[in-house]
């Protein structure tokens, strides 16, 4: 038999380094106390990243899992790190509490039963030498490691016990929650009820020029340019005074900016950034003081007004601009004031084309309606209800035109889910950014292959265990001060 390999202490090293203990590089710089306050508390039990802490140790294995993965690990991902760490910290500690109030402990033969995994030499085989080697050079270590071994079987009870695992009797697993026949017959039948379609879609990116205009002129107010300078102020009556000196002569309003102003609402000289009337109005406490700034003579200035951050002076600098709705510009303008302040009218507007379009369909031809409202006809093929895209399952094909983010939509799947007859047309659905129309072509399509049974088993122990953290993460036991340290106490000293 050749020689192991493994010198004792590269043994050792290999054995434990899962354990031990790493400081992430980036915070290498450290905090000023001598000790973090804790992450949260689980059922009165504090989660410290300190030394052999069950959360440090986690932080290390998911830090070597990135680097492993060729990730690169940035401010970004050690919050993720954190994150992730921190949630396996708090499923372990319910996991081994509920474990410790059932009375249950696990037996040492399993311990040693895991542990001799270990110790093995290099065809494979438990090797006691290396085993009493270690246990003379690294006792503490391999105490440790054996603690963590023990903390890993204990988790490992309750989560097999709650959601399953490997050990089978013939073909049917020995824990875990069972799956209801009915359950699993009614995701099967799901999966089988298959639709196909064609689909009307109305991208709502494209509204037309001549919408834009219209609404710019029925709100011509709105987009009322002004030339201003203001200055901004913490308190009322500061302002007041400084309003008095501008008003008295004994300091220039340029000078008031330099000297006053908090410049929230302009540049460094005190021009307004911000200058139509829709932008200036969001700003003002009181919507009816517009009136105070809109009414101003050219070098004119007002009395303070109340703002969202204090209390404003304006001077008028020059003659406010009327729209010009031929201006690309302005055009322009009222565009991003919709998008960004009243989407709703231009949804509103492509749901009444697509109704006609609808209406149309149902009398005729609904590639003649696409062609007639210029709506982009899609065709879709066969896909079952399947809500958030369960993996066993066929899904909707989301990358098609106007369809991205249908699979979580439930008006969309509603109406899928209502079109019963070949040939039924639905009523507009809003999905993101698009309007859309479904035109029912085939129902009942069957899949190509039916739902593995071991599949749809997997796929089910995956969502009791989501659900378990979910509800781990939200249960009143949990006190979560992730965010709050990581970024005061630690983010912070780099």
């Amino acid at each position: 038999m050749k020689r192991s390999v493994y010198t004792i202490g590269s043994l050792i090293i290999l054995l434990i380094a899962a354990f031990i203990f790493v400081l992430v590089p980036i915070f290498a710089g450290g905090h000023k106390q001598s000790r973090l306050p804790a992450f949260g508390k689980y059922d009165g039990t504090e989660i410290r990243y300190e030394q052999n802490s069950d959360f440090a140790n986690y932080v290390a294995r998911y830090a070597d899992y990135y680097k492993n993965n060729g990730i690169e690990i940035n401010n970004s991902n050690y919050y993720y790190i954190f994150s992730y760490a921190f949630n396996t910290t708090v499923s372990q500690l319910a996991f081994q509490k509920a474990v410790k109030n059932s009375g249950y402990k696990i037996p040492k033969t399993a311990v040693n039963r895991s542990l001799m995994g270990y110790f093995t030499d290099e065809s494979g085989n438990y090797s006691s030498k290396l085993y009493k080697l270690a246990i003379k050079d690294r006792p503490s270590q391999v105490e440790q490691l054996r603690a963590e071994i023990e903390t890993t079987l204990t988790t490992q009870r309750y989560a097999e016990d709650s959601f399953g695992g490997q050990t089978a009797f013939g073909k049917s697993t020995l824990y875990g929650l069972k799956n209801s026949e009915a359950e699993t017959a009614f995701i099967t039948a799901m999966g089988e009820n298959q639709k196909s379609f064609d689909a009307a879609v109305f991208n709502m990116n494209e509204y037309p020029e001549s919408e834009k205009i219209a609404f710019g002129k029925s709100n011509a107010e709105k987009f009322v340019k002004y030339d201003l300078s203001v200055i901004t102020v913490a308190d009322k009556s500061k302002a007041a005074s400084v309003a008095k000196r501008v008003s008295n002569g004994e300091i220039t309003f340029t000078d008031a900016v330099s000297e006053y102003s908090t410049k929230s609402y302009s540049t460094d000289s005190g021009k307004i950034n911000n200058k139509y009337h829709y932008q200036i109005e969001k700003f003002l406490t009181n919507k009816e003081d517009m009136v105070k700034i809109t009414s101003l003579e050219t070098d004119s200035v007002s009395e303070p007004i109340q703002t969202s951050v204090g209390y404003s002076i304006f001077k008028a600098d020059s003659a406010a601009v009327q729209p010009d709705f031929k201006d690309s510009a302005v055009i322009s303008t009222v565009y991003n004031y919709l998008t960004s302040n009243e989407f709703s009218v231009i949804e509103e507007y492509f749901t009444k084309r697509a109704g006609e379009l609808a209406a149309a369909a149902k009398a005729g031809s609904f590639a003649a309606a696409c062609t007639k409202f210029n709506a982009k006809k899609v065709d879709v093929p066969a896909f079952p209800v399947n809500y958030a895209d369960m993996s066993v399952m066929n899904k909707l094909n989301t990358s098609l035109e106007g369809l991205s983010g249908a699979s979580t939509n439930k008006a969309f799947l509603k109406a899928v889910n209502s079109l019963k007859n070949t040939g039924d047309i639905s009523e507009p659905i809003v999905n993101n950014r698009n309007v859309v129309v479904l035109k029912l072509l085939k129902s009942n399509v069957k899949p190509s292959d039916p739902i593995p049974a071991e599949a749809l088993h997997n796929e089910l122990s995956n969502y009791d265990t989501s659900s378990a953290q979910e509800a781990l993460l939200s249960s009143p036991k949990l006190e979560n001060n992730l965010s709050e340290v990581f970024f005061k106490y630690m983010m912070n000293n780099n």
